[in-house]
């Protein structure tokens, strides 16, 4: 059994779910919607700092950390539907106190999980671009320069543009990597360190052409929410092997 955590919006997610489904796996999408309309919560956690947690869905469906089951983690954001209409004045303070709930209850989740959640994401760590390009030269990756002055568009750092020319190599797990075959395997094992340094169990790592470098690629980006469809059936291989529980 295979949940799949995802926005409404999340084609990638929908896609790998049904290429996992066509495999003979039983998938269930559970959208962040679905699970504010949960009809059940139970989340425990003992003196010891064991945790559980067991979920009713409004649909019947249930997720119970008794049960072990692997998890593609893409949520993006804490659903705040209920709280828009109910919060009030302490609206933010209640997202805030529902954001650690989610944080807590993804972490009692057995696993396995494919993306465990951050502080900084409930589906990974979303760091800004020069964040990324940081950790990405310490990892031994070429990189393409990144600049911002005070005249940048703050937001439009976040939303970067994905040159056509662009590949994506994606890290599933903490030893295999799924890329193109004309991307070396010195590039690969930069990408490796570079997931394991964000520690992120699942990565999209963008690359673009560089003339001149001896690797021939130059980092460009990186995701813990992925489009996988890019991916193809390689990566459809390597989520159905890191999510068997």
């Amino acid at each position: 059994m295979i949940f799949v955590f995802c926005e409404v919006f999340d084609a990638a997610a929908l896609w790998t779910a049904d290429r996992l489904h066509g495999r003979g796996y039983e998938v269930a999408v559970v959208t962040a919607p679905a699970l504010e309309a949960a009809t059940r919560w139970e989340h425990r956690i003992s003196s010891s700092g064991a945790a559980s947690v067991e979920i009713e869905l409004a649909d019947g469906r249930r997720l119970s950390s008794r049960e072990p089951v692997g998890v593609l983690n893409r949520l993006a954001f804490v659903p705040t539907a209920r709280l828009d209409a109910l919060g009030g004045a302490d609206r933010d303070y209640a997202v805030q106190e529902m954001n650690a709930f989610f944080l807590s209850w993804l972490h009692a989740l057995p696993g396995p999980v494919l993306n465990r959640p951050k502080p900084q994401g409930l589906g990974g760590n979303w760091r800004h671009p020069s964040a990324w390009a940081v950790l990405a030269g310490r990892a031994g990756l070429s990189l393409v320069p990144y600049r911002q002055s005070c005249e940048s568009d703050p937001d439009a750092a976040w939303l970067p543009q994905r040159p056509p020319e662009a590949v994506t190599v994606f890290v599933v797990g903490s030893h295999r990597s799924v890329a193109p075959p004309d991307v070396p395997e010195t590039v690969r094992e930069g990408c490796l360190r570079l997931a394991a340094a964000a520690g992120e169990a699942l990565l999209g790592i963008d690359l673009v052409p560089q003339n001149g470098s001896d690797v021939g690629w130059a980092f460009l980006g990186a995701s813990p929410r992925p489009d996988l469809s890019l991916g193809g059936e390689g990566i459809v291989d390597a989520l159905a092997e890191a999510l068997r529980p």
